[in-house]
């Protein structure tokens, strides 16, 4: 295949400029990348196809993020101006009401700049009626009490008075301690009263519970797909945007987790950590053992890590 044709409108076109498909943007983002993630096309520097873009497509890949981000400052703005709106129309329906005033506090340093934390923390008192929202003033979170108003405002103050002495991680509440804790401690105290899966965070428990009843209440506004958690939709619509937030060294290939990121790296060290129970093959990703299993042996077992 001629090497000066454009991988993707497959024109040749000697007067047009041209460019690597492994070269940056302008703000840093390589180009295969982005490609790769809007469309699921796979693009690799080892194929045999071009490695070359034209500058029409280059133009065409920019519009395509252009509209992404304008669809998505957009409803985010739109979002903003409804929470607002919300919190403006509690705040003057209760605004003649006595405030009930609490006693409640927020340890922090001396030198951190509690006025915004204590705004927060006031316009929850004022929407105190049982169907108001709690609305953190710093970032705009919603949150779903009083109660857990007060411990997210306490991560804005950057704190971490409290460390695990066993990895010597630290967090800013007791409570998340406490939980982190039960990584080392393998302590599963939520249980699935369907199948009797357990797991060491009540939010665990809520989002397998969904598997049982089928329920998918996060929604992508970029397309119709559902997902059962929060944290399923913001990688699917990371997809979408073609955000990464971790780049190889070695290949600037970018991905959205850390997790993804780390897999990678094992096709360039050649380890293969994941062995298959029945014949042994081994093989460097965890999806790659499941197909494997699925396809080969007709089995959909949970992988073995040696």
């Amino acid at each position: 295949m001629a090497l000066e044709m454009c991988r993707i409108c497959l024109q040749t076109n000697a007067n047009s400029a041209l460019k690597n498909l492994f070269g940056k943007l302008r703000n840093g983002s390589v180009i295969k990348n982005k490609i790769m993630e809007i469309t699921n096309v796979q693009i690799d520097p080892t194929d045999e196809y071009s490695k070359i873009i034209c500058i029409k497509c280059i133009k065409r890949l920019k519009a395509c993020l252009n509209f992404i981000k304008l669809c998505q400052e957009s409803d985010l703005k739109l979002r903003q101006l409804k929470s607002s709106k919300g919190v403006s129309e509690q705040f003057s329906e209760n605004r003649d009401k006595e405030i009930e005033k609490t006693n409640d506090t927020i340890d922090i340093n001396k030198n951190t700049d509690t006025s915004n934390i204590s705004e927060g923390l006031n316009i929850a008192d004022q929407s105190s009626n049982k169907s108001s929202q709690h609305q953190c003033s710093i970032c705009g979170k919603i949150m779903s009490s009083r109660y857990r108003l007060k411990t997210h405002l306490v991560t804005h103050t950057k704190e971490r008075p409290y460390s695990c002495n066993q990895c010597e991680k630290r967090f800013s509440l007791a409570e998340t301690l406490n939980v982190h804790r039960r990584i080392h401690t393998g302590e599963k105290p939520f249980q699935c009263s369907s199948c009797n899966e357990v797991f060491a965070h009540s939010s665990g428990l809520i989002a397998h519970k969904r598997k049982h009843t089928g329920q998918l209440p996060y929604q992508c506004h970029l397309c119709p797909k559902r997902f059962r958690t929060a944290g399923h939709l913001q990688y699917h619509i990371c997809k979408h945007t073609g955000k990464t937030n971790f780049n190889c060294d070695k290949c600037g290939h970018g991905f959205i987790t850390r997790q993804d990121l780390k897999q990678h790296i094992l096709t360039h060290v050649g380890d293969k950590p994941h062995v298959c129970c029945i014949c042994g093959l081994r093989l460097s990703r965890t999806s790659n053992l499941k197909r494997h299993l699925k396809l080969t042996h007709g089995e959909d077992l949970n992988p073995l890590k040696s």
